[in-house]
């Protein structure tokens, strides 16, 4: 247990942390909760809980939500979305290399994620494919956001059309890549 959360399972273990599988009976639903280290001092926990927040504020379809982050006891945790699937790195190593059409359109995914993080001045720093979720849908959800810096987007001059290109670039690389286009 770790406060009103039952921890069911390691999902994975990191450098700096460890991700847990959780069960919330208050909203009856399974979490991720990833475990930082016990015992931090007060400054490295205000930075920590001060960046949660930040990234606890995106919604975006391809970011995994921050759903909350606290102290209980000195366990600092962080609660989001637990996303059934598998990380991108895992994806990788069980099928081998993407087809080029399902690498584009995982890395639009990812783009999008990104720049909604940018757009709200947040810089993920770690991004890799350990840090990129599959989920059942095939769409690349980014993740592991806790340790991000923020910092202000320069205002761009006028309205700035968002990605108009996305759509061709994706019908000319499903068309070049498709074997039924050969």
């Amino acid at each position: 247990m770790l406060g009103r959360f039952e921890l069911q399972r390691v999902l994975g273990q990191g450098a700096q942390a460890t991700v847990w599988l959780a069960h919330d009976p208050r909203l009856e639903r399974q979490v991720a909760i990833k475990l930082m280290p016990p015992g931090q001092d007060a400054a490295v926990l205000e930075q920590w809980l001060r960046e949660a927040r930040h990234v606890g504020r995106l919604a975006h379809p391809y970011i995994v939500p921050v759903f909350e982050a606290d102290v209980e006891g000195r366990q600092p945790y962080i609660v989001f979305e637990y996303v059934p699937g598998s990380t991108l790195a895992e994806h990788l190593a069980n099928q081998g290399r993407c087809a080029p059409h399902d690498a584009v359109a995982l890395m639009v995914d990812v783009l999008d994620g990104l720049h909604a993080a940018h757009t709200a001045g947040i810089v993920h720093r770690d991004l890799k494919p350990s840090n990129v979720m599959v989920d059942a849908h095939r769409h690349a959800r980014v993740m592991d956001f806790a340790l991000a810096p923020t910092w202000r987007p320069r205002p761009q001059p006028g309205p700035r059309p968002r990605r108009p290109w996305t759509s061709i670039r994706l019908r000319w690389c499903w068309w070049s890549c498709s074997p039924a286009a050969r």
